[in-house]
């Protein structure tokens, strides 16, 4: 995958309600920063400039969110009865996602439940930072957990790494690089998370390979390809295969979302819920950002 331009931009899914493209690592989604003339905001109305929402103040509605450094599938609804469906899938926890990653060392279990609770540091210096209980200065914490699953061992620049598959089975700002942070396994190139050490790498090495929204009478399911191969980047050496990655796709596809004791009202699906979407006021408008703004999970 190519650095990030205007006109490079990968489309994985499209239909009249929703796009899915393949987000590049070190792009933002949207900035009112006057100097920041390239974002996803800014591809896509170059390459769909019929598709933007005039009525939005980017052009287009965003249904989750990827952080600055993240790569991968994004999900982007095309008018607002969509965006209301995707809100309804995530906010019942119907969406499934995975994610790849390269981390720090070689992780001695092939899979791992990682339950700590996650909050905001408000600590001097490291307020843009979230951090998980028991450390000084962590507040607001919420329960988070996260499934790992080891796929390789190998090298990356001669240091030995693990590439992992990453379940968020629930959504906080910076889950994914703060739980595998607290694990003994920053993520390579997570220059934040690695207290400004690990510099390196051209990128961060975390990526969202695949997307599920069972949205009403759509079903959106992506996959963004693999940037951590060989072929790639010659730098990551793959050694040792545990487990393989269609494997683990296919077992995530037919597993349960949430337990049954947990599942919602008889909310079976969000696909067979009808929902109708009134003009959004003001108080709407926030909590619908405030919705966004907790699924950024990287």
């Amino acid at each position: 995958m190519e650095p990030a331009s205007i006109d490079n931009l990968s489309v994985l899914y499209l239909s009249p309600d929703f796009l899915v493209v393949n987000k590049h690592w070190d792009i933002r989604i949207d900035s009112k920063r006057w100097y920041e003339k390239l974002t996803v905001q800014s591809q896509l109305k170059n390459k769909f400039p019929e598709l933007a929402d005039p009525e939005t103040f980017y052009g287009f509605r965003f249904c989750h969110q990827l952080d600055f450094s993240t790569s991968g599938s994004l999900c982007v609804a095309l008018n607002k009865a969509a965006a209301g469906k995707a809100y309804t899938c995530f906010r019942d926890r119907w969406v499934r996602k995975a994610y790849l990653a390269l981390v720090r060392g070689h992780a001695k279990e092939s899979r791992m439940a990682i339950d700590y609770a996650v909050g905001k540091n408000s600590t001097e210096g490291m307020t843009h930072m979230m951090c998980t209980e028991g450390t000084l200065g962590c507040e607001n914490l919420k329960p988070c957990k996260t499934e790992l699953t080891v796929l390789e061992y190998g090298t990356y620049d001669n240091d030995p790494v693990t590439k992992v598959l990453l379940q968020p089975l629930t959504g906080r700002t910076h889950q994914l690089r703060v739980h595998c942070s607290a694990v003994g396994h920053p993520i390579v190139g997570d220059f934040t998370y690695s207290f400004k050490k690990d510099c390196s790498p051209y990128r961060m090495m975390l990526h969202a390979y695949y997307l599920r929204i069972p949205i009403e009478e759509e079903l959106i399911e992506t996959i963004a390809p693999d940037p951590f191969l060989n072929l790639i980047d010659n730098k990551w050496v793959p050694h040792t295969v545990v487990n393989f990655l269609d494997d683990e796709i296919q077992k995530l596809k037919h597993t349960p979302l949430i337990e049954e004791s947990e599942k919602r009202e008889p909310l079976l699906n969000c696909r067979e819920h009808k929902m109708e979407v009134p003009a959004e006021n003001e108080e709407q408008q926030m909590k619908f950002e405030q919705w966004l703004s907790e699924w950024t999970l990287e």
